[in-house]
């Protein structure tokens, strides 16, 4: 029982560094300009290839 309950510690622990750390390097990126600007070519890029897909026709 203390063994899965240290397991389950580690890797709650695991979890929360890993969340911080990707929360600090969004934040940091989402303040850039670049990233609206890559922000909408993305967004661009996804239009065009959903406008792309053949439409379902149903029977």
């Amino acid at each position: 029982m203390l063994c899965f309950l240290l397991a389950f510690c580690a890797i709650a622990l695991g979890g929360y560094l890993t969340a911080t750390l990707g929360t600090f390097f969004l934040s940091q990126e989402a303040e850039s300009d670049r990233a609206e600007i890559a922000a909408t070519q993305s967004l661009q890029a996804v239009e065009t290839n959903i406008t792309a897909l053949p439409r379902f026709k149903p029977a």
